[in-house]
């Protein structure tokens, strides 16, 4: 299957900069995406010297990416893209999919391909030729006619007839209501809860220098480490309530000692 591609470097931030279609800019210090419609894929590239935060961050892009696609002046590139496949520099050499998934990806990046603008690939010389020569004589009227018959009249009746009502109203009544009823909902823990956290974050960081602590929808925390979940707690009564599976990922003497420290520091409230 034929199509294009793009290359992301995403950097600090969360920012990812289309870049030129090289193998040489996977390094160990980079997170890039590739985008890839000839497998309607994207592929996801972590570097050895990426720690955790980098990784969901380019997770994060990459997400995005496959559900919305990337534009190209009037062309989505990426539209149909069905899954995204993530390579870990450190894992290559030691797990077989892992080394399957990078075969894959270097055979990719290994085809030959027409540069584009705009950093854009084609993998296919004559597909780009097709769509690009009847895409220039198309948009133009198309742009032209829409704007000047159908704009400018809906414009100004609605706005001559709709918007004042509405903005009249509205300041009056509105906002009073909005603000009596966020007033309640923004509650967040006590100082006792907040202390208990910090402790249960300050007894895993005795062993994980990276961790990627995340809130639930429910109210819950989840703590990550480069390889894998650590653990997930809620609080109630002002008191911790970790998951039947956390700490199931990582060693029996760990989870003991992180248990212990985090007792020892509870007992300062």
């Amino acid at each position: 299957m034929a199509g294009f591609g793009l290359m992301f470097h995403v950097k600090e931030g969360g920012v990812s900069d289309p870049i030129p279609w090289k193998p040489e800019n996977l390094t160990d210090d980079k997170s890039i995406i590739v985008l890839d419609e000839s497998n309607q894929r994207i592929w996801l590239w972590h570097g050895s010297k990426q720690g955790l935060v980098a990784r969901r961050t380019a997770l994060r892009q990459a997400e995005s990416l496959k559900g919305h696609g990337y534009t190209v002046g009037k062309s989505i590139i990426g539209r149909d893209i069905k899954e995204i496949l993530e390579i870990d520099q450190r894992k290559i050499g030691r797990e077989p999919n892992t080394d399957n998934i990078n075969k894959e990806f270097q055979a990719v990046l290994a085809k030959k391909v027409k540069e584009l603008d705009n950093f854009v690939i084609s993998f296919s010389t004559i597909e780009a030729d097709i769509r690009v020569v009847p895409s220039e004589p198309i948009p133009k009227p198309a742009v032209k006619t829409e704007s000047s018959k159908l704009p400018t009249p809906t414009v100004k009746a609605e706005s001559s007839k709709l918007a004042a009502p509405v903005v009249k109203l509205e300041p009056s009544s509105a906002p009073k209501e909005a603000k009596a009823e966020a007033a309640p909902e923004a509650v967040g823990e006590s100082p006792v809860e907040e202390a208990r956290i910090s402790f249960v974050l300050k007894a895993i960081l005795d062993h994980y220098d990276d961790i990627w602590v995340s809130k639930k929808k429910d109210g819950s925390y989840s703590i990550e480490m480069m390889d894998g979940p650590v653990c997930q707690f809620s609080i109630k009564e002002s008191s911790i309530k970790f998951s039947t599976n956390s700490f199931s990922g990582i060693s029996s003497n760990i989870k003991t000692e992180i248990q212990k420290k985090y007792a020892e520091l509870a007992k300062l409230l």
